[in-house]
């Protein structure tokens, strides 16, 4: 079985990566249209900024604008989204899809995208060469604090032509591989101000698996509104009671999202999990250049269960095969040849008993 998951893992691997590729070496070409960012003239923190860098207050209400262009032949179709940002897996911040519900940091009372609104019903149609200007409206809530409310304004290709032959093609081949062009603009809202200094806390340690692979997690926390750049982790994972480092991890210059949390991962490589009480010693620093430099230190005890090393163990990819215990093939073998052996002499009596009579 645990074969078998590898060579899924592989495939669904070369599957996930080759379209993927394609995408970024075809979207220039390919796209068909482009997104540009027109000067809003409500304040910004940096007028020279690629992204909206807007400054606000509690209760603005500011439009932001972007120009749609279809440079291709065809009409085409640009859905809109306006998202909350997050800190995703691997410690950067995400623009480009939607923060799920399950995912949201209890720290995050405001997300961008309960306070922004798209005007029209999130898609535009262009004609060949169109050009189109679209509206985004944000309402700083009243009771806004002081600091960053970040999200991105999301455009993407609208390809409703070649939808029933993607179906069409998924149920022949039981794959889906869809090429999607998109842009994700972001939009920073500063509050009044930064904030006077960072936080971040340990929020839990636990076992899991990461792409398949063994690893202990320490999932940590950016409990303010504000975003967290030229952030490093090092760490190790003891015994308890222990100062001898079973594991040891790094992380470096990682960017996290205001208001969330994400997993800093220990991988074990090879090694099995094993159940029994260990201490993870993590060490956090950031030179964001907003804020003298900031360090954080954590000592926190957890458990592995049997249950969990188990579980774990079994459906990792990285574990090597178990040896061969040959002294068991041998002393199989010794068991069948003594059985075979039995069976000859206890047949030979039979037939000379018969005989005899």
């Amino acid at each position: 079985m645990k074969r078998l998951r590898q060579l899924f893992f592989t495939f669904a691997l070369i599957l996930a990566v080759g379209p993927s590729l394609a995408v970024h070496a075809e979207e220039g070409e390919s796209a068909g249209y482009s997104v540009a960012k027109v000067a809003p003239t409500t304040p910004q923190v940096d007028e020279t900024s690629s992204f909206y860098d807007l400054k606000a207050n509690p209760g603005d209400e500011i439009d932001i604008q972007a120009e749609v262009t279809n440079h291709s032949s065809a009409g085409m179709k640009i859905k809109m989204g306006d998202y909350t940002t997050y800190t995703n897996a691997n410690g950067e911040i995400n623009y480009s899809a939607p923060l799920a519900k399950e995912n949201e940091d209890k720290s995050l009372k405001f997300l961008f995208s309960d306070i922004a609104e798209i005007k029209g019903n999130g898609t535009e149609t262009l004609s060949p060469g169109e050009k189109k200007v679209v509206t985004m409206k944000l309402n700083v809530p009243q009771d806004a604090p002081e600091g960053v409310i970040l999200g991105s304004w999301y455009f993407e290709k609208d390809d409703q032509a070649s939808s029933d032959t993607k179906k069409e093609e998924k149920k022949k081949t039981g794959i889906n591989i869809e090429n999607r062009f998109a842009y994700a603009m972001a939009v920073k809202l500063t509050i009044q101000n930064e904030i006077a200094a960072p936080n971040m806390n340990l929020l839990n340690v636990f076992p899991d698996l990461n792409n398949y692979q063994k690893v202990i997690n320490a999932n940590v926390q950016n409990d303010q509104p504000a975003i967290i750049s030229n952030l490093n982790f090092t760490g190790k994972v003891t015994k308890k009671g222990s100062k001898n480092a079973l594991l040891t991890g790094q992380l470096k210059d990682r960017k996290m999202a205001p208001n969330s949390n994400f997993n800093v991962p220990f991988f074990l490589g090879k090694e099995p999990l094993k159940a029994g009480n260990y201490t993870l010693h993590l060490k956090a620093t950031t030179t964001d250049s907003k804020w003298k430099e900031q360090t954080w230190e954590w000592t926190k005890d957890f458990t592995v269960t049997r249950e969990e090393a188990n579980k774990l163990n079994e459906e990792a990819i990285n574990d090597p095969e178990p040896e061969p215990n040959y002294l068991l093939y041998i002393l199989v073998a010794i068991i069948a040849f003594l059985l075979i052996v039995l069976l000859v002499v206890l047949f030979r009596k039979k037939r000379e008993k018969k005989t005899q009579q």
